[in-house]
């Protein structure tokens, strides 16, 4: 059952980074699909270290998870945010509302899989 949520995770995550890529650059995309073949559950796992403290500010889409760098401590994921963070006040509602909608739902199943993981209900 855990291999589904990471297949779905996963599929998210490489769909925002490739909506992203122009902004990113291709070497995003390619560093993840290299993680995903060595280890499947590790973008899974890395996001939630981070994403599950910010749980609160991700939820209700508090624009200050992009502006404090003190949010996010690993140094990947902080560059990333780092590179969402400077286009961010640049986009559109829509586009910001779609940055939300991934975060939100990769959080949603990163929590679903630490439930099946560890048995809670």
């Amino acid at each position: 059952m855990t291999t589904e949520i990471i297949k779905q995770f996963n599929d998210v995550l490489e769909s925002f980074i490739v909506q992203i890529t122009p902004i990113v650059g291709s070497s995003v995309k390619t560093k993840f699909d290299l993680l995903v073949q060595m280890n499947s559950v590790l973008p899974i796992e890395k996001y939630l270290l981070y994403a599950l403290p910010m749980r609160d500010k991700i939820m209700k889409r508090d624009e200050s998870y992009f502006i404090n760098n003190e949010n996010h401590k690993d140094d990947e994921v902080l560059d990333l945010i780092i590179t969402v963070k400077n286009v961010y006040h640049q986009m559109g509602k829509a586009s910001r509302d779609s940055i939300w909608d991934i975060f939100q739902a990769m959080l949603i199943l990163g929590e679903e899989y630490l439930r099946i993981k560890f048995g809670k209900k």
